[in-house]
């Protein structure tokens, strides 16, 4: 009955979500493949950033490949800056 009165959900288009989850999947691979080349074993908070950047990125990327809903404006915003709060994660591990 109050169906109309509800805001619709901005959508995303496609490509946006499917470009940021590729960068950050490897992104996320490239910082765990060099923080154990560089460092091995000895500083484990380096590699468990980058394999849940790579993770999380890879799960998203997978959903959205899959997914016949396009990805709504909020979703995108929340999963963008979850990503980018593990990248600053994974700078601050460098100081």
């Amino acid at each position: 009955m109050f169906e109309t009165l509800d805001p619709q959900e901005q959508t995303v288009a496609r490509r946006w979500p499917l470009l940021m989850y590729s960068t950050y999947a490897v992104g996320g691979l490239v910082f765990s493949i060099l923080g154990v080349r560089r460092h091995g074993l000895s500083q484990p908070f380096r590699l468990v950033v980058g394999a849940a950047m790579f993770l999380l990125s890879l799960t998203w990327l997978i959903t959205t490949v899959r997914s016949t809903v396009p990805v709504t404006n909020r979703n995108f915003g929340v999963r963008n800056m979850i990503l980018i709060l593990l990248l600053m994660a994974q700078e601050i591990a460098y100081i």
